[in-house]
């Protein structure tokens, strides 16, 4: 269900966007609680972080163009990557899965990544942020002994 929800969202964005002649895009991270269960969606480089048992790490992956799998599928698709500055599909855009960017739809797919994960007593919290967050903060810096400024 949140591939066809991030599918619609896609062509909706595309639609809008040919209405007003411009070329943009986005990335999103989402999350849905069904019981004891998270499940994250995720397209581009906002990212999901959870904090469990005092550790901090990532429950989505960002959709990098220099990603083995992600280059594979937009070479396959006829594109390619290249570096300036750093990797970017056709030399333009530096996310390999986002809504919208018309321009490069072909290669840059809005179908989202689903992870899984078990809600209990130690899941302490969860983040969902762009990447004006993760470009400039770790994950780890979410774990416990860095909120409370005890040694590691």
């Amino acid at each position: 269900m949140p591939a066809d929800a991030y599918n619609h969202t896609d062509s909706e964005f595309l639609k809008s966007e040919n209405n007003q002649n411009r070329d943009a895009g986005s990335t999103a991270s989402t999350a849905i609680l069904v019981g004891d269960r998270l499940l994250v969606a995720n397209v581009g480089d906002s990212r999901a972080v959870i904090c469990r048992g005092g550790n901090a790490f990532a429950v989505s992956r960002d959709h990098k163009p220099d990603q083995s799998d992600e280059r594979q599928r937009i070479e396959d698709a006829g594109g390619f990557v290249m570096w300036a500055g750093t990797w970017r599909v056709g030399g333009v855009l530096a996310v390999s899965r986002a809504f919208g960017d018309r321009l490069l739809k072909q290669y840059v797919v809005a179908d989202p990544e689903i992870q899984e994960e078990k809600i209990d007593s130690s899941l302490e919290f969860l983040i969902l942020a762009s990447d004006g967050l993760w470009d400039v903060v770790s994950n780890e810096v979410w774990e416990s002994s860095h909120l409370t400024g005890t040694p590691e």
